[in-house]
């Protein structure tokens, strides 16, 4: 049980990075959303991809994003995992259900310019181990445990005449406490089908530099997420309430998982501008 527990904490470790896109803020305005998500697994796949049947495990999450223009090629970017909560269907119940706070992303991001319709940003994020990292004696833990971080360049343009835009980027993700440094990237492309209505897909993943297996086992749990691996797809709506404020709805799905307890992921959110 202790080693199925580790893989599945491994999960936590998948939630989508401060993400901006590569277009300002604009100074003084910004864009905040709350938003509640829940995982349901039943696959759990080891870091050299063999797949493993376990019993049912969720997870649910409750974040708040902001992105805040600070000057005109300036925005601040941050997310805050205000509750993470999981549970593995086990019986007997060896592991009962585990909730807090989880890691903290702060990120800036600064606009490079821009060429013909495509514009560029650089973001450099930081993610804070400020969830706990104990948790069921650190088998279900709600962070990693060490500091992170990625820089990322984006590229992005509209299309059709305002109505679509798609932008796709990546660059190194950097992690502490010995864990293995990779790379981080995502796209989406989205269309206006109405005036209050958008639909949307993205990808995002994360690949390690190295699959390799360590020479010396971990003294601790702490970032049991070493040599995970994944690419998510996935379609979203975004309809526009008013014209300050909306609702977004998310469908993850899992095309390549290593290390990982694997399984869709549904979101919903509520967003406001100013």
């Amino acid at each position: 049980m202790r080693s199925l527990a580790l893989g599945l904490a491994l999960s936590l470790f998948a939630s989508a990075a401060a993400d901006a896109g590569p277009w300002p803020a604009g100074k003084g305005k910004g864009y905040f959303k709350i938003s509640f998500q829940h995982l349901g697994s039943t696959k759990l796949v080891s870091p050299d991809g063999t797949n493993f049947t376990i019993p049912l495990f969720t997870r649910e999450e409750v974040a708040i994003y902001g992105a805040f223009g600070l000057a005109k090629d300036w925005t601040a970017v941050i997310n805050l995992p205000v509750l993470r909560s999981s549970n593995l269907d086990d019986f007997p119940d060896e592991l009962s259900r585990e909730t807090g706070f989880g890691d903290i992303q702060a990120g800036v991001q600064r606009q490079l310019g821009s060429s013909g319709p495509w514009v560029f940003a650089a973001r450099a994020t930081v993610q804070f181990p400020t969830g706990d990292v104990e948790r069921a004696s650190g088998l279900l833990p709600t962070g990693s445990g060490v500091y992170e971080g990625d820089v990322v360049v984006e590229a992005g343009r509209s299309l059709g005449g305002g109505k679509g835009w798609m932008f796709i980027g990546g660059g190194p993700q950097f992690r502490g406490g010995g864990l293995r440094d990779g790379l981080v990237f995502g796209a989406q492309i989205g269309w206006k089908v109405t005036d209050t209505v958008a639909l949307m897909g993205s990808t995002r993943g994360i690949e390690p530099f190295s699959h390799e297996a360590p020479k010396t086992a971990r003294g601790s749990f702490s970032g049991v997420g070493d040599r995970v691996a994944y690419v998510i797809l996935g379609p979203s709506i975004l309809w526009n309430v008013t014209k300050t404020s909306g609702l977004q709805l998310d469908a993850e799905f899992v095309a390549y998982a290593r290390n990982l307890a694997s399984g869709p992921v549904f979101r919903v959110g509520y967003f406001l501008t100013r």
